[in-house]
């Protein structure tokens, strides 16, 4: 069996207090009884994690699919600057916002200069255009961001959940699907 999570991803780079908000999260999730408030060892690597809780059941349609036998089933939070990939889904394609040329086979050179911090927009090597990487369109689904929430082996959410993350992070999401 493989594992697989899906990442909650704010739609920007720089996440402005981005310890914090990871805190308020985690908190209101703790409070929810989405998660334990506790860290323990639920998530892949080296991380601590908050293992799934009895009200996730409430988040999802799915509820018969939640991962309480595994022990890799719990959230990550990550606060360091991440690309958040599709692991074993790869990249099919990279659409500028602009233009809408697929510039999937230039892209991958900007990866390491967006995770060095050395520039968070992305120029379009066909209309020259530049734009925040999170504006283009990955396929599947990339994200790129100093804050994250991973849920190790959790089914698809349900959507008024995902608009209360977005509520309460004040921005949109990404939600990125890794088979690994």
């Amino acid at each position: 069996m493989s594992d697989n999570s899906i990442s909650i991803v704010p739609r920007m780079s720089f996440f402005q207090d981005n310890c914090l908000k990871a805190k308020e999260i985690l908190d209101w999730l703790s409070s929810e009884d989405i998660i334990q408030p506790k860290s323990s060892n639920c998530v892949l690597g080296y991380n601590l994690g908050y293992a799934i809780s009895d009200g996730a059941k409430n988040v999802t349609d799915y509820s018969n699919l939640m991962p309480f036998d595994l022990i890799t089933n719990g959230l990550e939070i990550t606060t360091e600057r991440q690309i958040f990939d599709p692991g074993q889904n790869g990249l099919e394609a990279c659409y500028c916002p602009n233009c809408a040329a697929n510039i999937k086979t230039d892209v991958l050179d900007f990866l390491e200069i967006w995770f060095e911090e050395k520039y968070d927009n992305l120029r379009c090597t066909n209309c020259g255009v530049e734009t925040e990487i999170n504006n283009y369109n990955f396929e599947p689904k990339w994200g790129f961001s100093n804050l994250g929430f991973t849920f190790w082996n959790w089914p698809d959410f349900e959507d008024d959940f995902i608009k209360e993350f977005q509520k309460r992070l004040g921005t949109e999401v990404i939600l990125v699907r890794r088979h690994i």
